[in-house]
C-alpha cells in the first residue's frame, strides 16, 4: 500500500528533545503516524533561523522558516511565501494539514496560494480569547502590569487584547476558506459553525506524550501540595486566581504549596509585566513562600509533579480543549478546573473533576479544600478520570482516526487513496 504523503504547516519545530513547550500534541501525533508505517510526513514551521533551512527530524522532512518572517501584524513577509510554496511543491503532498488558526499558515491554503487538498485543525482561537484576555483584572490592575518591557515592545494587556481581537478577523477568513476542519470539542465546533456552516467537521482528540501512557496511576500522597501549569504569561490563563485561592486556604492549611509550571519567571527586563505583578500580589497576600515556580517541564517532570500532588488546579478563563486536564486525568490526578470551553467537556463535575466558575477564587479554594480533606472523594475522582482518559486519549485510536480523516479528505478532494 502506498503511504500517504502529508505535510504539516505548524508553529512547532519537530525535535527529538522534549523542551516542555506548547504544542506537545504535535510531537505525539507525529510519532504515532510514523509508527503506523502508513505516512510519509513533512513539516514546515517557524524557528530561530536567519534563513529558510532544511532540518529533518528522523524520518520527518522539515523546513524551518525564520521567525522574523512574520510582520508585526502577524502576516507573512512576502519573500517567504514563495519559499514555503516551493517546499510544499518539493514534498508533493497528498494533503496539507494546517495546525491552528493562530498564525498565518491557514491563509496560504484558504487563499489558494498553496493548491493542494487541505485540512485545517483547530487549536486555540485568538478572537475568542480576546474577550477574556484580561482575566478579570481591573483597569488599575492591568496598568500595574505595565513594565519597561511592555512599553518598549508595545505589549501591554490592552495592546495584547487588541491584537487578539484584530486577528479574529483573520481567523474567520481562515475558517471560512476551508472545506475540511478538525475540532476536538463541541465548543470548537460551535465556533466553527458560527463562521462556516458548509464545511465538513471531523472530530479527534489530542495524543499525549509517551510518559503519560507509561506512568503509574496517581496514589494519594496525602499532602497539601497543589500543582498548576500555565503555558503563557497572560492573565487569561488565570494564575492570579490560583494565587488568590491559595491565600484563602493558607489560614486553614498554613503549609499549603502551589507548584506552578511554565516558562513564566524571567530576570530583569525580560520579565513579563503580568508575572512581575503576580509576584507583588503574592507578597501582598502573604503567600510568596507558599509558591514554587518550576519553569518549563518535560513530560516526565509533569508526571512526577502530578503524582506528588494532592490536587491539580487549572484556573484558565478559556480553553479549546485543555491538554493539561487530559494529562492529569490519564494519570488519575484529581483536578479542580474552571468550567470553560473544551475543558468543561473533558470531565464531568463531581464524577471525574471538580469545576468552579472562571475567576471565582472562593469557589476554587472551596473545591481544592474538598480534595485536600476528603480522601474518598479524591480517590473516586481519580479512578473515574483515569478510566475516561484511557479510552478517550488512547493513542492507537487517535492515530487510526487521524489516518481515516486523511483518507476521507484526500478521497473527497479527488485524490486516490488505497484502503
Amino acid at each position: 500500500m502506498c503511504k500517504l504523503r502529508i505535510i504539516w504547516l505548524s508553529n512547532k519545530v519537530q525535535s527529538n528533545t522534549d523542551r516542555g513547550t506548547t504544542g506537545t500534541w504535535l510531537d505525539a501525533m507525529a510519532h504515532g503516524l510514523l509508527q503506523s508505517g502508513e505516512v510519509e510526513l513533512g513539516n514546515i514551521a517557524m524557528g530561530a533561523m536567519s534563513q529558510t533551512t532544511r532540518q529533518d527530524c528522523g524520518a520527518i522532512r522539515q523546513w524551518i522558516i525564520p521567525s522574523r518572517s512574520q510582520q508585526r501584524n502577524g502576516l507573512l513577509v512576502a519573500r517567504y511565501i514563495s519559499e514555503i510554496a516551493h517546499a510544499v511543491q518539493e514534498f508533493s503532498p497528498d494533503l496539507v494539514h494546517v495546525w491552528g488558526t493562530e498564525s498565518f499558515w491557514g491563509l496560504l491554503t484558504a487563499r489558494g496560494i498553496i493548491q493542494y487538498p487541505a485540512l485545517l485543525e483547530m487549536q486555540g482561537l485568538k478572537g475568542a480569547i480576546a474577550r477574556v484576555f484580561a482575566g478579570g483584572l481591573s483597569v488599575r490592575q492591568q496598568l500595574a502590569c505595565v513594565g519597561l518591557k511592555e512599553i518598549l515592545r508595545r505589549s501591554t494587556i490592552f495592546q495584547g487584547r487588541r491584537q487578539f481581537k484584530d486577528w479574529g478577523r483573520v481567523e474567520r477568513e481562515i475558517i471560512a476558506g476551508h472545506r475540511f476542519i478538525t475540532a476536538q470539542s463541541m465548543w470548537l465546533e460551535a465556533q466553527i459553525r458560527a463562521v462556516n456552516r458548509d464545511c465538513q467537521i471531523f472530530h479527534n482528540d489530542f495524543a499525549l506524550r509517551e510518559p503519560f501512557y507509561a506512568a503509574e496511576s496517581w496514589r494519594n500522597p496525602k499532602n497539601n501540595v497543589v500543582f498548576c501549569s500555565a503555558s503563557y504569561p497572560s492573565p487569561f490563563k488565570g494564575v492570579h486566581i490560583a494565587i488568590r485561592a491559595i491565600a484563602i486556604l493558607k489560614e486553614r492549611f498554613p503549609k499549603i504549596q502551589l507548584r506552578i509550571a511554565g516558562a513564566l519567571q524571567r530576570h530583569g527586563i525580560r520579565q513579563e509585566g503580568y508575572v512581575a505583578w503576580l509576584n507583588r500580589e503574592a507578597r501582598q497576600l502573604g503567600v510568596e513562600t507558599n509558591l514554587r515556580w518550576l519553569g518549563p517541564l518535560t513530560a516526565d517532570q509533569i508526571v512526577a509533579e502530578l503524582q506528588q500532588s494532592s490536587a491539580t488546579l487549572l484556573p484558565t478563563f478559556i480553553e479549546a480543549y485543555c491538554l493539561a486536564l487530559a494529562e492529569a486525568m490519564i494519570i488519575g490526578a484529581p483536578s479542580v478546573v474552571s468550567f470553560v470551553g473544551g475543558a468543561s467537556l473533558l470531565a464531568r463535575d463531581e464524577e471525574s473533576a471538580l469545576f468552579f466558575p472562571p475567576g471565582d477564587e472562593a469557589m476554587c479554594a472551596y473545591q481544592l479544600a474538598r480534595l485536600l480533606t476528603d480522601r474518598d472523594l479524591a480517590e473516586r475522582l481519580s479512578r473515574k478520570a483515569r478510566e475516561v482518559a484511557l479510552v478517550r486519549n488512547d493513542p492507537q485510536r487517535i492515530v487510526e482516526n487521524q489516518l481515516a480523516i486523511y483518507r476521507q479528505v484526500i478521497g473527497a478532494s479527488g485524490g486516490k487513496v488505497e484502503s
